[in-house]
Order: C-alpha cells, then structure tokens, then sequence
C-alpha cells in the first residue's frame, strides 16, 4: 500500500491510498486506488484478501470486498455496526 496525506490534497478525508499487488514477473500492478482512510478489517474476500473499510469524515463508511478480480462496495458500517450512508 503506498499512501499520500493532506488536507488541501484529499479534502476532510485527508487521504489517498493505492494497493498494490507484486506480479508473477516482479513488476508491480495497482488493483485499487481511494481517497479515504484504510482500515484493513479481519473479514475477507476470495483468497484471503482484507475487506477494507473506507474511513474519512462522517460516521457511516463504505467497505469494499475483494471478489477475485477488484474490490467492490459490499456494505456500509459504523464501529463494525451495519448503517446507512
């Protein structure tokens, strides 16, 4: 994961990250990219990758689910709890 911070950048959220996977030849490939605060989450996607939930201002965050090819929205929680944006 490579991550940039600042406010005048990224707005409240204050962050932008991009995930990186390392490939077969050593090159490296970017499989998902947000402004937001990562919170790597215990529950997974295929293969084991992390759920990652979206953090930044508010109090309702999106997390996106790994599902073999690209992350994708899965659902919206607060302190683990299902919410509605």
């Amino acid at each position: 994961m490579v991550t940039e911070g600042g406010a005048i950048c990224y707005g409240d959220a204050g962050s932008h990250f991009w995930l990186l996977t390392k490939q077969a030849g050593g090159g490296w490939k970017q499989i998902y990219e947000e402004t937001a605060m990562p919170d790597f989450l215990i529950t997974k996607g295929v293969a084991g990758w992390p759920d990652i939930e979206l953090g930044g201002p508010g109090f309702c965050f999106a997390v996106m689910h790994w599902n073999g090819r690209a992350y994708v929205q899965n659902r919206f929680q607060y302190e683990g709890k299902p919410c509605r944006p």
